[in-house]
């Protein structure tokens, strides 16, 4: 009898979805919530209406906030990735656009003897992505996005190297 060879299973393709903090989104309805209330107070009790203003444009500072939650990549190892910015709208990058990967420079001084966590910018051409250190499933995405990048770099290395006549 033929022993039948076991064929190895498919790897499958890596893929998720990196989604940022979302505590500046919940900060933003909390405040929202509650500045809407002391505005409805001062409507209700007939203040000045410089104070109602002033509450109100508070109001309209939380929206950036809540809208943090729009902000996320869907990526896919052959297909590339779509990111969502602020205001929801999409646009999708394939992993041969990526021309720089690098760790941003953290914000304020580092202390002496303190590493602060720092987080990570893709650079596609002029655009600029930037993963947050806390983000959610970023490792996978990342290390996916420094093994496109090397291989990029090797092969346009490589390419340099046989065109460059030698004499």
């Amino acid at each position: 009898m033929a022993q039948m060879r076991k064929q190895p299973a498919k790897r499958r393709k890596r893929r998720g979805t990196v989604i940022p903090n979302r505590d500046p989104a919940g900060i933003g309805w909390v405040c929202c919530a509650c500045f809407s209330v002391v505005l409805i107070l001062c409507i209700l009790n007939h203040s000045e209406r410089i104070s109602c203003i002033i509450v109100g444009a508070a109001i309209l500072m939380t929206v950036p906030l809540m809208m943090t939650r729009n902000i996320r990549i869907d990526y896919h190892e052959d297909k590339g990735f779509v990111y969502h910015n602020l205001l929801g709208i999409r646009r999708r990058y394939r992993w041969e656009e990526i021309t720089y990967v690098r760790r941003a420079k953290p914000f304020g001084q580092r202390k002496k003897g303190k590493s602060q966590p720092v987080d990570t910018v893709i650079e596609l051409g002029k655009e600029r992505i930037r993963v947050g250190w806390d983000a959610y499933n970023s490792d996978d995405f990342l290390n996916l996005a420094w093994k496109h990048y090397k291989e990029r770099k090797k092969l346009y290395a490589a390419d340099r190297g046989q065109s460059i006549p030698e004499g």
